[in-house]
């Protein structure tokens, strides 16, 4: 399945940048056109972080909630599709951490093709669900006047989407890619590829590709 067709089947955001630290229950901003934005005015960075400054956790209760995001384990994602094929123009866009490093030292355009497999999934737990509607329930009731505005249009990050990369070019183009990716000290392991062909797989070290959002004002755990 192509990228953007997998995006409107699932309900799913694309992260088109590098967000090496992204993290369940962050916030993100939706314009009224465009993709999500991870900053924006008087935004808190997560939904833990409103809930410190409502005053209705404290900062042991903050880091209890960050431990159980930062605890929560990858899983197989269970969809029809065992990989996801991506075009030229969205390969443009995307910041891997490592291949970003190769900008200006190879021709992407070059790439016969691309995908994301062994995909998988970290998802907040029905826990984790049903602690933050508590918290959002208590701010509604005690403090939603001074939140209400801030977070209007503010969706939550409930699940992450991460998948091994890998890309094929020809053989001619070969050496210019691994001579790239040798210099700037970049994970891969290759392999054949078809006729004439070479494959190259790179770790998704730990950065998403998609993600599933969840408005705030209608969040229910």
């Amino acid at each position: 399945m192509e990228i953007r067709a997998f995006k409107k089947h699932y309900d799913l955001e694309l992260i088109t940048a590098s967000h090496e630290g992204i993290k369940l229950g962050e916030l993100v901003w939706t314009p009224l056109t465009g993709a999500p934005v991870f900053s924006f005015k008087n935004m808190p960075d997560s939904i833990f972080t409103a809930f410190l400054d409502a005053e209705l956790i404290d900062k042991s209760g903050f880091r209890e909630f960050r431990e159980e995001v930062d605890e929560t384990p990858l899983k197989e994602a269970h969809f029809a599709e065992r990989a996801i094929n991506v075009d030229s123009e969205y390969l443009a866009e995307l910041a891997h951490p490592g291949l970003g490093k190769l900008k200006g030292e190879f021709e992407w355009e070059s790439v016969s093709k691309f995908t994301f497999s062994d995909l998988q999934i970290r998802e907040m737990s029905p826990l984790l669900r049903v602690k933050i509607d508590h918290f959002l329930e208590a701010m509604k009731n005690n403090r939603w006047q001074d939140y209400d505005g801030r977070i209007r249009r503010v969706y939550m990050i409930t699940e992450l989407y991460y998948g091994t990369i890998k890309l094929v070019v020809e053989n001619y183009m070969s050496n210019n890619l691994e001579a790239a990716l040798k210099k700037n000290r970049v994970q891969f392991r290759a392999g054949g590829g078809g006729m004439n062909m070479t494959a190259y797989e790179f770790s998704h070290e730990n950065i998403p590709f998609a993600m599933r959002i969840e408005k705030v004002r209608s969040f229910n755990g």
